[in-house]
């Protein structure tokens, strides 16, 4: 998988020969190939920031636990119990 840096400097760098291209067609290819880089960018960024979301949601469960009293009854057991 490609990472976000790269997709963006391979965007700037098609676009960049797309002005330097004398050929329209050539322009046009450089523009396309351009457009998929941002495109995969989007989809990598779109990606790291669910990856993001999960594993703040797992920091997230597991410091619920740790705060979690052992042992302990909840409470108003105690008091069902008598």
């Amino acid at each position: 998988m490609r990472t976000a840096p790269e997709c963006s400097s391979r965007a700037e760098e098609c676009r960049r020969l797309a002005k330097a291209s004398p050929r329209a067609e050539d322009w046009g290819h450089f523009l396309e190939m351009a457009e998929t880089w941002e495109m995969l960018l989007k989809h990598q960024q779109e990606r790291s920031r669910l990856q993001t979301i999960a594993l703040a949601n797992r920091f997230r469960d597991v410091l619920s636990l740790a705060e979690a009293p052992i042992g302990q009854p909840e409470a108003g057991e105690n008091e069902k119990a008598t």
